[in-house]
């Protein structure tokens, strides 16, 4: 009889832990980010040059984040409202820019730009997760701003 309970008990507390790592694992892109729980962050941009040749050269080159840059980005994620945010299963062109926020527990958030949309990907600890379209104005001049002269040394790039 008290093995039984035992077991029972064992179960009921294995249920309750996995219930509190499944809620506190911040799979949600409505729950807040913390600044707190990043760890590190990634930065890339893709960078246009003419060969002598009249070619032309594609770079990947890697952009350092400050503190600053980091709060701001976490704060926009954020600030977005629920109607800002449109999901997908599916994104089309080419990713002219990307960060990578780790966070704690394995979980991370994915930004993308394509210099049309604002792409965020999330997956938390138990690797659910969620992709969505951002309309974020500030986020969205923030990464402008970072791909200025990245296409043939020009800003801008016909995007259809």
């Amino acid at each position: 009889m008290l093995g039984k309970r035992r077991r029972f008990w064992f179960f009921i507390g294995a249920a309750i832990l996995f219930l509190y790592f499944q809620i506190t694992s911040n799979p949600d892109p409505n729950k807040p980010i913390s600044r707190n729980r990043v760890i590190s962050t990634e930065m890339s941009i893709v960078v246009y040059t003419r060969t002598g040749d009249g070619g032309a050269h594609t770079s990947i080159d890697n952009v350092t984040l400050s503190k600053e840059d980091i709060s701001r980005i976490v704060g926009w994620l954020n600030a977005a409202p629920e109607s800002a945010k449109i999901p997908v299963d599916d994104v089309t062109g080419s990713i002219s820019a990307g960060i990578a926020l780790k966070l704690k527990h394995k979980a991370e958030i994915k930004i993308q730009y394509n210099r049309k949309q604002i792409i965020v990907s999330t997956k938390s600890r138990f690797n659910r997760s969620s992709k969505y379209i951002l309309d974020q104005k500030d986020l969205r001049d923030f990464l402008d701003q970072k791909l200025e002269g990245t296409y043939f040394g020009e800003d801008t790039v016909s995007v259809e």
